[in-house]
This record gives structure tokens, C-alpha cells and sequence, in this order.
């Protein structure tokens, strides 16, 4: 296929025959090399292929999948012994170019000498693209990974970028180099441009079975569920048929296709699953969410772009991320000037400000300490009235949300003469009923409803040794946040 900016003529499509003896050369070249070579990740099964979500955008746009070394290690594994005048994949280098960022990738450091691995990964990196995509993506064009005799014109055309069926490649994008890295870049050129083509993620398009209308194949309504998908819809066209997916390692009717399936397959049988993790709009959805509900404000335009590449670029899981923000300065300062005003009743001094923030930075103290020293404080016992009775009420009333009966109050302050009011404030702090209305807080905060029976017998008792913190941490992370996070701030 022609890559291009916008969406490509039907005359420069790769023609079913180039298709099918892709399809062919790859089920050749991978019989070939079965001896020593490692076993699949995952042996591909076509009754799992979905042709609406054909890979996760987690795992197709996760640049830091593989490094320099382990792009070799792979390399060094899915070929024989090169025949002899060829060079292959695994032994190929070349002195490479600069090229410089744009809004889609952000540039390549020229060498006198990079192997193919330094150039998938380095191309990987700066358009932000799976090198494992481009791996596959190498295969499927012109089997390079697997090919122990691969042609001048193999490399020259590696990816097929602005490589036309009706005309020779253009000049300007030839060579391996330059094929990887534009290949790497037309991804980002689809992702960031999606009114620019054919085919965009959520919504539902008639892809063809087959490019020859003389055959009547007729098409396949697909809803296309993320960009992933997309972009490789608008790479090739076709959707495979049930023929083409029945015999997975051959070929199928008339109107079968392979080019995304083949994609599919060796994919899974290289590295496993295409699908996992989060797609764009859930993880942009998620960010939004948890700048709401943990910063309480809308999240930057950087902000957003920075989580979203942790999220999609690196596969980090959400529960990592949560807590990055969660365990932020932002948050902490955030906690810190609450206990200030909610407990001490003042805004807080500039040195003791900083003085909690790098407490919670080296984790003397916890986000959630600090309103509990606050009230354990002599400020506070003045504050509330100045006499253990008076501290009795106050804790009741801030920690129980009740008033304290006198049997409680007569307890408390025996309870208070013979240990102390820290004694007093850790154990009402510490109860099971103040460790149920806090949690019902922190349910209301960031799931929006009221806490069931089994969430209090579950986390009662985990805050009530590990501090309010752990429950926010386990419910931001949870699937029921994210499925909130996607209802509350959809994407389109």
C-alpha cells in the first residue's frame, strides 16, 4: 500500500495478489525456520480474531516495548543462516540520515553505522509506535524478519511506504531507513489527522471482503472501536472472511483477503495477544477523571499528554498512574492546606507548609497523618475548648458525626487522664465506625455512591491499620472507576 496524508486512491491499493503472495512467502519463510527458533507466544486461533478492535491501542503504540537489545535478540531468532550474497534482517545495518521533528515524531540522530534493530527502535521511539508493530509490519510487507535471501528491493521498499502498485517507490522514501521511520510516522499522521481518512475509530464502516468489485464479495459492517484499528483499515482495506480466518496459515476463497489478518496472526504468534490494556479515549477519559476527583481541576493540555503516553506509550496499568498522582506534590500540598483550614481553622504558614510537604515526600508521614497530628495538637484541644470534656465532644462530632453521649465522655476523659489526648484521638480515629464514615467518603468522592456492606468489611479494616490513602488508591484503580471515568467524560 501507498502511504499518504490522506486517504489513498483505490488504484494505489496493494493488489489481492501481492496479498495472498505475502501471505504465501510468510507461511514459507516461517516453515523454513522452525528449527531453533523460539515458540510463538501465543498460537493464533482465527475464531479470536475481532475485526473491530484488531489490536489495542496500549499495545500498538507501546514505543517502549523493546529496547536496541532485545529488537536483536529478536531478529537473531526468527532467521536460519543467510544464503550466501544476501544480507538478512538480523546482520543488516547502514549509515542513516537526520531527519528532523515535526508535530508527528520527534526526529531521527543520523549515524555512520545503525543496525536494523537501532533503526525500528530508534523510529519507534520518536513517532511513538510499538517497534513490535513495525516488526510485524516489516514481515507482513516483505517478510524481512524471517527471509534468509531478502533482495535490494526488500529493503528499499521494507514497510511499502509511498510504494505504489501502478508506479515505482518514490525516491525520496527509499531505502530501509526511511521506510521504517515514515512508516512509524504515517501512524501518527492517522491518528492525528482521523477527519483526513476513510476510516475512524467509533464508528461503523462497510470494509470490504476483497478490492475486485467484479467478484461481488460485497463488504462486512464493522464498528471500528479504537485508532489502532483504524490505522490499520486505512493501511489496508479489507477485512478478512471467514475462509481466509478458517485456514489461517493458507489461503482462503475468491474473496478472501489477508493482509490484516496476516498482520494479526504473526503478531500473536510473535508476541501474543493484540489485545490488552487500555485504549486512547478510555486512558484520556481516565486522565480527566483523575484530575477531577484527586486535584480537582481539569487536567492541562500537557498533563494530559504526558499520562497519556504512560498509560499507552508504556503500558503502565492504572493503578500505576493513580498513584503517581495520588502521591503527587500537587495532592500533597493540596491535603496539607485542608488539614490547615478543616482542623486548625487558619491557612497555613509558609514553614510549616513546607515542612509537611517534605515529610510526605520521604514518607515520615502519610497524606492522611497530617489531619491526625493537627487534632492530636495542643492548637486544637484549645481550639475545642480547652478541657478533656469539650475535646471529647469535638472528636465525636468531627470523627463520628454524632454527639457524644455522657457515658462516652465520661470514659474518654478517664481514658485521657490516664494516657493522654493522643491516646484518645488515635483510638476514636482508629475505630471501626470512624473507619466506615471515612470510607463512605472516600466511596462518595471517587465512585460516587454510598459504600456497600461489602465494601465496609473489606476496607474498614484496611484503613484502619493502612490509612485512608490505601482505599483511594484501590478504588481509582478499579475497573469500576474507569468504567465511571468513560461514562462521566466520553471521548469522541
Amino acid at each position: 500500500m501507498s502511504f499518504n496524508e490522506v486517504a489513498p486512491p483505490a488504484g494505489k491499493r496493494r493488489s489481492l495478489f501481492r496479498l495472498a503472495l505475502g501471505a504465501l512467502l510468510v507461511a514459507v519463510t516461517s516453515a523454513t525456520v522452525i528449527v531453533g527458533a523460539p515458540a510463538p507466544a501465543e498460537a493464533a486461533n482465527g475464531a479470536d480474531f475481532d475485526p473491530g478492535r484488531i489490536m489495542s491501542d496500549s499495545v500498538f503504540y507501546a514505543y517502549g516495548s523493546l529496547n536496541v537489545d532485545q529488537t536483536q535478540a529478536f531478529l537473531n531468532g526468527q532467521s536460519g543462516a543467510c544464503a550466501a550474497g544476501y544480507t538478512c534482517l538480523k546482520n543488516y545495518g547502514q549509515a542513516t540520515p537526520n531527519i528532523g521533528a515535526d508535530r508527528y515524531c520527534s526526529g531521527y540522530a543520523g549515524s555512520g553505522g545503525d543496525s536494523a534493530a537501532t533503526i525500528i527502535v530508534k523510529a519507534a521511539n520518536a513517532c511513538k509506535v510499538s517497534p513490535k508493530v513495525l516488526l510485524v509490519l516489516l514481515q507482513k510487507e516483505q517478510s524481512l524478519v524471517t527471509s534468509t535471501a531478502p533482495t535490494p528491493r526488500n529493503y528499499s521498499a521494507a514497510t511499502g511506504f509511498s510504494c505504489p502498485d501502478t508506479a515505482p517507490c518514490d525516491p525520496a522514501y527509499s531505502g530501509f531507513a526511511y521506510q521504517v521511520y515514515y512508516a512509524a510516522r504515517q501512524f501518527q499522521v492517522y491518528a492525528q489527522n482521523p477527519t483526513l481518512f476513510n476510516y475512524r475509530a467509533g464508528r461503523t464502516h462497510n470494509i470490504l471482503y476483497h478490492p475486485d468489485a467484479s467478484r461481488n464479495c460485497g463488504t462486512k459492517s464493522v464498528y471500528v472501536q479504537n485508532q489502532a484499528t483504524a490505522s490499520l483499515y486505512i493501511y489496508t482495506p479489507y477485512v478478512p472472511n471467514t475462509s481466509a480466518l478458517t485456514n489461517l496459515y493458507g489461503l482462503g476463497d475468491q474473496c478472501a483477503s489477508y493482509g490484516n489478518r496476516n498482520f494479526w496472526r504473526i503478531y500473536t504468534d510473535w508476541f501474543g495477544s493484540t489485545i490488552s490494556g487500555l485504549d486512547t479515549k478510555d486512558a484520556i477519559s481516565l486522565i480527566y477523571s483523575l484530575y477531577g476527583d484527586i486535584l480537582l481541576r481539569t487536567p492541562d493540555a500537557g498533563g494530559v499528554e504526558t499520562w497519556r503516553n504512560y498509560l499507552i506509550g508504556q503500558g503502565w496499568p492504572t493503578l500505576t498512574v493513580a498513584n503517581a498522582i495520588l502521591y503527587s506534590d500537587e495532592y500533597y500540598l493540596q491535603r496539607i492546606d485542608a488539614a490547615y483550614r478543616e482542623v486548625l481553622g487558619r491557612e497555613p504558614d509558609p514553614t510549616g507548609r513546607a515542612d509537611w510537604l517534605r515529610r510526605m515526600q520521604t514518607r515520615q508521614v502519610s497524606v492522611d497523618e497530617i489531619r491526625l497530628n493537627f487534632t492530636r495538637s495542643m492548637e486544637y484541644y484549645l481550639r475545642a475548648g480547652g478541657n478533656d470534656a469539650g475535646f471529647v465532644g469535638v472528636l465525636y462530632q468531627t470523627m463520628l458525626k454524632r454527639p457524644a453521649a455522657q457515658g462516652d465522655i465520661d470514659y474518654w476523659v478517664s481514658m485521657s487522664a490516664a494516657y493522654g489526648s493522643g491516646y484518645v484521638v488515635n483510638s476514636i480515629w482508629n475505630s471501626y465506625e470512624s473507619g466506615t464514615i471515612r470510607l463512605n467518603v472516600v466511596y462518595q468522592n471517587y465512585l460516587h455512591r454510598d459504600v456497600d456492606s461489602n465494601g465496609i468489611s473489606s476496607w474498614v479494616p484496611l484503613i484502619t491499620t493502612q490509612g485512608d490513602q490505601a482505599a483511594r488508591s484501590a478504588l481509582v484503580g478499579s475497573l469500576e472507576y474507569l468504567y465511571m471515568a468513560r461514562v462521566r467524560f466520553p471521548q469522541p
